[in-house]
């Protein structure tokens, strides 16, 4: 009698993967990486996992804001030389984001003392991608 070899190790599933977190991680730091951009990229890249696409939004919502703000006050005069306050703003805000996001397993990155003011628009953006 002959004796069949012993079937292959099962696969775990994507939630017991051990990258799945590596992923949950790179996701939610490159929504960060080019601002409002790489958030609407992440939006429906990452939009099975609701960690990512809060984040996704959540930079959609800062940096897409800043950005608008820094159009508006571009084109008014006596107050455009504000613009680049708004960009320095805007940089230390990319820099708090990644180095949490280095720091961090995937999980929501609040916006450091706006976020609870933010937080419901973040919601409605991540809210709208199914």
């Amino acid at each position: 009698m002959s004796q069949m070899p012993p079937p292959p190790p099962s696969q775990p599933g994507p939630t017991g993967a051990p990258g799945a977190a590596s992923n949950k991680k790179t996701y939610s730091i490159l929504a960060y990486i080019l601002g409002w951009i790489t958030g609407v990229i992440f939006l429906f890249v990452g939009k099975d996992d609701p960690d990512v696409k809060w984040n996704a939004a959540n930079s959609v919502v800062c940096f897409g804001g800043l950005f608008v703000i820094s159009i508006v006050i571009g084109i008014i005069p006596g107050i455009n030389l504000l613009t680049p306050l708004v960009g320095l703003v805007s940089f230390i805000l990319w820099l708090v984001f990644l180095i949490q996001g280095l720091q961090g397993n995937g999980q929501r990155l609040p916006a450091p003392l706006v976020g609870g003011a933010l937080s419901p628009f973040v919601d409605q953006v991540a809210n709208m991608v199914h």
